[in-house]
């Protein structure tokens, strides 16, 4: 777990699944997962640190993309992707889809914390 929510993996082999790079269906999963086994806490913290780096992204550049690098709460892929295709695909489906379906999820109490756009403290 990062500050903008889930990577990948922990190994940041410069490949666009790995670290430090989080996608939007796999917060979604790890989120309905987490809510599952009672995990409220954590999922809510997933969420808000997600949708926040989204949000806060979309405010800047007036895109959502298809992967965002959630430790420096960004969607500049910099020097961290090095083979693979370069680009950040805008308006992924998934990503819109992922935002939409997470913040629906997020109890109504929770997500003021979104439009703080920092996200909250990961342990």
């Amino acid at each position: 777990e990062r500050a903008g929510g889930l990577q990948t993996s922990t190994n940041p082999s410069g490949s666009q699944w790995d670290a430090p790079f989080g996608w939007a269906p796999v917060q979604l999963i790890a989120v309905e997962g987490l809510r599952r086994y009672g995990y409220r806490q954590e999922a809510d913290r997933v969420s808000i640190n997600f949708l926040s780096l989204v949000l806060k992204d979309f405010i800047a550049h007036n895109t959502i993309v298809e992967k965002y690098d959630v430790a420096a709460r960004t969607s500049s892929l910099g020097a961290g992707l090095r083979f693979g295709y370069g680009s950040n695909e805008i308006g992924f489906g998934w990503t819109n889809a992922a935002f939409t379906e997470l913040y629906s999820q997020l109890p109504a109490g929770q997500r003021a914390k979104v439009l703080g756009l920092d996200g909250v403290g990961v342990p």
